[in-house]
Formats: structure tokens, C-alpha cells, sequence
């Protein structure tokens, strides 16, 4: 038997207004299976740096859907154990971070990263390098930014140089375009193991996104072993249990463009019917449980 159901939540950002009920799934999922996790927002708590981490926390574990990892940290150092980690998040959510993590393990679009800026002058001559380097599309993406919101594409070079004055003082990546008919692959792993797959297709062929929230479109597609080999790679790479792991495709195989650690998975379970947020809540539950005599 268990000795005693840990106590969870389910932590949204701070500004979270709703909109996607993967917060509310996952927490009456994991009620079901006896485990109270409420939906929090990171400011329900009162969590400081003083001697040590500070602040009372009424639970021993978290469901961390948001992308704060300075407030993961702040969970940790209190003794929370989190699904997803603190370094896991920051990882993923930082796109150029991701590529450099992915390098030694998946293939990847060429990327370049844009330098820091401070102050000063630009030098024309870094665009000149993405050129030599980068064909025509380009696609511009912050390192920070959710649901292909902040992805652009530039078709030539007065495009290319209006967005880097745009986006010249934020961290931001340069990375060669991959045509895959205004489609990708979205991949969701749990616990390092490909569970569920779909093909999305963006909402109108001059659309080169394919992301949900822009009104793309989804259909099941098989866990092949080779796409099952390079989601769980890249999910394994960067540390993370639960994962979505977005890939395009060439004559060579898979490429990885991003891995999303609170991936929303109510899209890929209406396609494919695969219960991935029971799934999830299953996972967590035996990983908190180990050692436990059912």
C-alpha cells in the first residue's frame, strides 16, 4: 500500500488567463488517481530570497507549466520536486539554448546566433554572414516567444534587416529554412518515451507556421522508429519528462526546431486519441511512488 498520497498543484504563470483547459484536465486527472493538485498561479505563492529561500509551501510536489524558471528555482530550493525541472525549462524555453544542448544528439536547421547588444553601432557585416551562410528564405525567430508568435520569415535582404532593427536589443536566432509544405511534426514524449504523434498543417499554404494557436490543423500520424528515436533523443537530451518535440524534415531525415517543455496537448489527444494527459498523470504518479509496495 501507499503510505501517504503526496500533495501537488499544477503551477500556471502569473499573468495565465485561461484559454486552455490542460491545466484544469491534468489537475481533475491526477484527482482521480488520489492526488489532490489544485491549478495555482506562481503569485498564490510568496516564495523570497532572504537567509536562504524563504516562504511556506503547501505541497510537495508541481506540475510546472510555466516557462518562469527563476520561480522553478525558487520551488526547488524549497524541496519541491518538479515536473518539469528548473534547468529543464530553461533549456527549452531558450531556443538557442535548446539548438546548442540538441548539437551532440539530433539534427537541427543550420542556426546562428545573434550577438548581444549593448550599445553601439551595428555591423552590416553579420548580415552578410547569415547570407553566405543562409539561403533565402530565412526564418527570424526570438529565443524567447510561445505558439510561433514570435517567428518571422525574411525573403530577402531589406526584409531580413527590418527585422533585425525590430529585434536587434532581444536575444534572437537566424535559422535556415526548411520547406515542408507549410507543415510540421509534433511529437509528445513522457518521461523520455514517445507517446503520441501528429502531422499539423498551417491554416493557408502562404503560412509557413504551423502552430495551433494560429489555426493550424492536425492529423495522427504512426511513431515510426526513426521519429520515435529523434523525439525521445531530444526530450532526453534536455532533461525533460514531459516534452513536446517539434521536427520538419528532409531527403536526410528528421531536423528538431524546437522542444516545448508545457507543450498543450489538447490538439494531438483529439486526433490521435491517445489520453495524454492521463498518461502524464500515470507518470507522475509512479515517479513519486517509487519504492512504494502497491
Amino acid at each position: 500500500m501507499i503510505s501517504k498520497m503526496p500533495k501537488g498543484a499544477v503551477i500556471v504563470n502569473a499573468f495565465w488567463r485561461g484559454g486552455d483547459a490542460g491545466a484544469e484536465k491534468l489537475s481533475a486527472v491526477l484527482s482521480l488517481l488520489g492526488i489532490t493538485a489544485p491549478v495555482l498561479k506562481s503569485t498564490d505563492l510568496s516564495l523570497y530570497v532572504s537567509e536562504g529561500v524563504q516562504g511556506e509551501i503547501p505541497f510537495d510536489f508541481a506540475v510546472y507549466l510555466d516557462k518562469d524558471d527563476h520561480f522553478a528555482r525558487l520551488l526547488e530550493a524549497r524541496g519541491v520536486r518538479l515536473f518539469n525541472s528548473a534547468e529543464s525549462i530553461r533549456l527549452a524555453d531558450d531556443k538557442m539554448l535548446t539548438h546548442i544542448a540538441l548539437a551532440p544528439y539530433v539534427r537541427q536547421p543550420k542556426t546562428i546566433s545573434s550577438p548581444l547588444f549593448f550599445a553601439g553601432e551595428e555591423d552590416p557585416a553579420f548580415l552578410d554572414r547569415v547570407e553566405q551562410e543562409l539561403s533565402y528564405p530565412i526564418v527570424v525567430k526570438k529565443c524567447f516567444g510561445a505558439f510561433g508568435k514570435q517567428v518571422y520569415l525574411a525573403k530577402d535582404r531589406n526584409s531580413l534587416v527590418s527585422l533585425r532593427s525590430q529585434l536587434i536589443k532581444e536575444p534572437h536566432i537566424y535559422q535556415q529554412f526548411i520547406p515542408c509544405d507549410s507543415s510540421d511534426i509534433r511529437v509528445i514524449t513522457i518521461g523520455g518515451k514517445a507517446v503520441a504523434a501528429m502531422k499539423r498543417k498551417a491554416a493557408s499554404p502562404d503560412e509557413f507556421r504551423a502552430n495551433a494557436e494560429l489555426g493550424g490543423t492536425g492529423e495522427a500520424i504512426a511513431l515510426t522508429p526513426a521519429l520515435r528515436t529523434v523525439a525521445e533523443s531530444a526530450s532526453r537530451a534536455l532533461g525533460l519528462e514531459y516534452a513536446g518535440v517539434d521536427l520538419l524534415w528532409d531527403e536526410k531525415g528528421y531536423l528538431v526546431t524546437e522542444v516545448n517543455s508545457n507543450a498543450h496537448y489538447k490538439l494531438i489527444e483529439e486526433v490521435t486519441g491517445v489520453p495524454v494527459a492521463s498518461l502524464y498523470a500515470n507518470y507522475i504518479l509512479s515517479e513519486l511512488t517509487k519504492g512504494e509496495n502497491a
